[in-house]
Formats: structure tokens, sequence, C-alpha cells
């Protein structure tokens, strides 16, 4: 595939670090997607030019390699410069994003009717970073609890997570009115995702997947603000398939779609011409540049102050800040509003879902009192 037409702009795709929905995989901690919008030409170009200058051999360069070479700092510097301000890359921490997917499948189902409320308030991020650091701090052994959230979203079968599903057990109080709300609210959340079951819904397979929900931010809210028509190239990857007729609706349109998290406003922007092609690094150098960028990216998460000093620098302007997945030791600082109002309504949660209320009944008034107590 080439660049046929200066309006055209083709987008370039690869990942470093895909385990599928294997989040807890102990030797690929993160996950990296990456892109950028350098022509096929000038990516074979640039390719051609690093393997005669270092002496690269073989048809395709991967970034597991050359990283450890002792002139990575040098050939990374040479990736970064050809590269910079021309790509865009997103970073999950593996733990944080399946924190984060927990209040997807098992809090989002029950709040759903009402879940700007709750997102306006930042209880899903509350939420998502309480639970990873309940994983990596506490001094408990979660890793069996860990286990099965990540189970349950692999089938949404309930009988794969009977301690989530079962408030028993000594935890931590957060922990145990997670366990209070699952139990309660157990049957909504079973008949909300029953759906996704993998014998029922082909894309229930890749709900822990995080290619397609990265390719998304990608495409709609960076390169689609950047370039008038899109044409992509990815990666051969399993995951995208089953959401390719999502992908295809943006073919050949321009569109622009307001999406807000009730505190902030944006839009979603693509035109693409042409659905999703996929291929290899061996045989598309544009995708061969990706997987340089995703490889030092993967790299940097890992080594963080030890990463080559070009790296950490290229990070800062090329990552996608706002959509990439850390830890953040903010939201589980006590004496921070948000989290003590995110304790509260947890609390709430849990009781309710003891008394077999309705979760949702005034529960507007009761976040804007929890505020205004905590000054939030």
């Amino acid at each position: 595939m080439t660049d046929t037409e200066e309006a055209e702009t083709l987008i370039s795709f690869d990942e470093s670090g895909f385990t599928g929905p294997d989040l807890l995989n102990e030797d690929q901690p993160y996950f990296v997607y990456a892109s950028h919008d350098l022509s096929t030409p000038a990516a074979s170009e640039f390719l051609a030019k690093l393997k005669a200058d270092f002496g690269l051999q073989g048809r395709e360069l991967k970034a597991t390699r050359l990283k450890k070479r002792r002139d990575w700092e040098e050939l990374s510097n040479r990736i970064c410069e050809i590269s910079d301000r021309r790509s865009r890359v997103v970073t999950f921490d593996k733990r944080a994003a399946l924190a984060g997917k927990f209040f997807e499948y098992f809090f989002e189902p029950v709040l759903a009717a009402n879940s700007l409320a709750f997102y306006r308030i930042d209880f899903h991020r509350y939420m998502m970073n309480t639970i990873l650091y309940l994983m990596r701090n506490s001094g408990a052994d979660y890793s069996g609890l860990t286990s099965q959230m990540q189970a349950f979203m692999r089938s949404f079968d309930p009988a794969d997570a009977p301690d989530i599903f079962n408030a028993k057990g000594q935890h931590s109080i957060e922990m145990e009115r997670i366990q209070q709300f699952c139990l309660g609210y157990g049957a909504q959340i079973a008949a909300e995702t029953n759906h996704l079951r993998p014998e029922n819904d082909e894309t229930g397979k890749w709900a822990l997947d995080l290619t397609s929900s990265s390719l998304f931010s990608l495409l709609f809210q960076w390169w689609g603000h950047r370039h008038p028509r899109l044409r992509v190239l990815c990666d051969d990857s399993k995951p995208l398939a089953p959401m390719a007729d999502f992908f295809d609706a943006w073919v050949g349109k321009d569109q622009s779609v307001p999406v807000t998290n009730g505190r902030t406003s944006g839009e979603l922007r693509g035109n693409l011409v042409a659905p999703i092609e996929f291929g290899s690094s061996e045989d598309h150098p544009t995708i061969q540049l990706a997987d340089l960028l995703a490889g030092m990216t993967a790299d940097f998460c890992i080594r963080r102050a030890d990463a080559p000093r070009g790296i950490q620098q290229w990070i800062r302007r090329n990552r996608m800040w706002s959509h990439s997945v850390e830890f953040d030791p903010e939201l589980v600082r006590k004496g921070n509003p948000t989290v003590r109002v995110g304790r509260e309504l947890l609390k709430e949660l849990a009781l309710r879902a003891d008394r077999g209320d309705d979760p949702l009944d005034q529960i507007g008034p009761f976040i804007e009192r929890t505020r205004s107590r905590f000054g939030a």
C-alpha cells in the first residue's frame, strides 16, 4: 500500500506487551499502542539508513532486539528524532487497566442509568486507584480476588468469581464494601453482562483487550483532529477483527461527535477513506517503525528514570496522557476531598446493597451533600 493522494494521511499502528485477556501477566506488566503519520517512503528511507549507519542485519527491525544493544541510546535518539511530534502513544499499566475494567463491568451495569453523576466526581478513578493500591501496597494477599476479577471478565459467569460475589473473609474495609456491593447487586451484574459471554457475543472474548480502546482514542481524539482524511494500517490483530464494523461506520464520513465525562467536553473526529487495513511489520515499513516506537515506549515504562534521556523527553511530548492508564497516588491520599467523597459513596452503595435498596434513589442529592461536607 502506498500514499496515492496528498489529501489522504496514512496512520500506522503497532503494539508492545500484548497478552490478550491476561492483564495479570508478570513478565509483561505494560501495554503500549503506538502510532505515527510518516509516509511509506519516509519510513522506508529512515529504516534503510538506520540499518546502514548501525550495521543492523535482517529484513525487519524489532525493538525487542535493538534495546538489548549497547548503542540503544544512540539508536533510540535517531528514532525519537524522526518521529517527534509525528507520533502519539498510549500506555497502560495492565493491573491499573484491570482495576478500571472492574468498575466498568461490576459497578457500571448497576449505576448505568445515572452514570454521569459518578463519572463527574471521578468515582471511577477513585475505585480504580483504590483497587490497584490494595493489590500492591496493602500488605494483604489479594492475588486470589484479582484472579477472580479477571476470570469473571473473561467469562462473565459469576461462578468464576465466588469470592467477589460473597462478602466473606477478612479484608480491608474498602474491599469488604466492594464485595458487599457485588453480593447485593450480583443478579443485576450477571443479567446486564450476560450478553458478553463468549458463547453469546464474539466481542465478549476481548473484553479485557486494550487494543481497540487504544485505537479509538488515537484515531478519533488525536489524528482525526489533525488530518482531514485518514488511511489506517494496523499490525495484524485478532481483537480488532470483531470491532471492525464499528470503525467501518467512520468510512467516508467527516464526522464530529460531542463527548463528555460530566466534567469536561470534547469531540470525536474522524474521516476514514477505507476500512482498517491489516499487515505485518515485515511487509510494511510504517508498521515496523510503529513497532520501534511501541518498544521504545515500553522500555520507558519499565525503566522510567533509567531510560535514555532522549526517550524520556520524547514520551513527554508524544504520549496521549489523558488516555493512558497508570496509578495516581493522589487518588488514594486520605486527605484528598475526591478520595473522601469516594469512600463515603462506596460506603453508601454497600449499605444500599445490604438492604436491597435502589442504588440510584436520590443518589444525586447524596453526592452533592457529601461533596459539600468535604469541600470537594
